[in-house]
């Protein structure tokens, strides 16, 4: 797995900051009366185009933020319509101590075993109360068997729950952990791995923080009755899988969809956001006529927002548009996908919308038409954008786009204003 795709970019990135900034020249121009003091009365017109099939291929991607790279892992249960769930793992048990004074020993007791996990409660989803449970969910399956992972949400594997009230739920949660049972897992050696389920009165949803925000859960225990010995404090740790290495940090701590019912995206739209999360790709073919031989002055993208029923439809969310950096040599669209520019350059706006919204969006792709002017061949960029949602990962909301093969009235559509080469000569 590459952990930096972007390094891939850095090329494009270079050239394509220059020919923003160059072509930052052109914009000081007005449309009638550019160099009136050596040209007079020489009117420069500005000319719109519509482009209606100005994407040649587009399709929904599924499965952001990859495993390792979540910004928070959120938990929710909706009934029979969603049921996300989260795992943490602990491989890292200390199994050894120095008693003050002695040599080392082996641990022979956990007292005053806690998990503590912290909580984001942006956007959350809170009913009357909620029932927090932790299962054992150690298993020898492959890494990415998430169906065995499942199956050990069961009776039998509970290791301790808690119930709260609205009230309670603040942004640290400690449960207890019987000593017995974690001694079992030290003295045998075994991995301390955990599930996360919430269950509501109603409806429920919130994030807990991950490594990767800085704030991971943790696993604090004592191994002696002296207050000399300090408290043992267990942060996420994988051992699995041994190769590649770094994919073992990727496993710490990951979301794991049991259900969601939310209907597929039709044959005539693209879509982004949701749990897991989905990103639009939308490929251009811009007729280079128009970029060899005007300038352009503006250009907006038009897109046309499916109505979304669904989870979390009233919320109101942001969708983000990002160039792709990676070249045509790379033709899997999900790993071009995960190559991109970053967010607000050369896509400097937003969109802001609610899932059951409909109508007219646009976003402004001036200055990325002048990096797929400025940049041709097989080390050129893709002339290809993704559409994402800024809380990507974190909200069960989706937002859909009519696509390239719906009716023309709505389907993308690329506005360009521009001037025509003028060409100067002697009378």
């Amino acid at each position: 797995m590459n952990r930096f795709p972007f390094r891939r970019a850095w090329p494009v990135l270079v050239v394509a900051l220059a020919v923003t900034a160059l072509a930052a020249c052109n914009e000081s121009l007005d449309a009638g009366a550019a160099c009136p003091s050596l040209c007079p009365g020489l009117a420069v017109p500005i000319r719109d185009t519509v482009l209606t099939s100005v994407v040649d291929l587009d399709t929904t991607l599924v499965g952001y933020p990859s495993i390792g790279t979540e910004e928070g892992m959120p938990l929710a249960a909706r009934g029979d319509t969603l049921d996300v769930r989260g795992v943490i793992r602990f491989d890292s048990l200390v199994r050894i101590f120095a008693p003050t004074g002695d040599t080392l020993r082996p641990v022979s007791r956990a007292d005053t075993a806690i998990l503590r996990v912290r909580v984001n409660l942006t956007q959350s989803r809170l009913p009357a109360s909620v029932t927090f449970e932790v299962y054992d969910v150690d298993t020898l399956a492959a890494d990415d068997n998430q169906a065995a992972v499942l199956a050990l949400f069961r009776p039998d594997r509970l290791i301790t729950a808690r119930t709260l009230t609205r009230a309670q739920i603040t942004d640290s949660l400690v449960f207890p952990i019987s000593g017995g049972w974690l001694m079992q897992k030290i003295q045998s050696g075994s991995a301390l791995r955990v599930g996360l389920r919430l269950i509501g009165s109603g409806p429920v949803s919130l994030r807990i923080h991950t490594v990767e925000t800085g704030l991971n859960a943790e696993v604090r225990y004592y191994v002696s009755t002296d207050t000399a010995t300090h408290q043992v404090v267990i942060s996420p740790y994988s051992k699995t899988p041994v190769e590649p290495p770094a994919l073992a940090n990727d496993y710490r701590d990951y979301v794991i969809v049991a259900r969601n019912t939310l209907p597929k995206a039709s044959a005539s739209a693209v879509g982004t956001g949701g749990v897991p999360a989905r990103r639009a790709y939308l490929r251009f073919a811009i007729p280079q006529w128009l970029l060899d031989s005007t300038t352009i002055v503006r250009a907006t993208l038009q897109l046309t927002q499916m109505p979304m029923r669904g989870f979390d439809q009233n919320d109101t969310v942001t969708v983000i548009g990002q160039a792709v950096a990676a070249t045509p040599l790379i033709s899997d669209l999900y790993r071009s996908s995960q190559i991109l520019i970053p967010a607000g350059l050369f896509v400097t706006d937003s969109m802001r919308m609610a899932p059951a919204d409909s109508g007219a969006r646009s976003l402004e792709l001036n200055a990325l038409l002048r990096v797929w002017k400025a940049q041709t061949g097989q080390e050129a960029p893709q002339r290809a954008l993704v559409l994402r949602m800024q809380e990507e990962g974190l909200h069960g909301a989706e937002v859909r786009f009519f696509n390239a093969r719906s009716a023309a009235t709505v389907r993308p559509r690329l506005r360009i204003s521009y001037i025509p080469r003028v060409d100067f000569g002697v009378p």
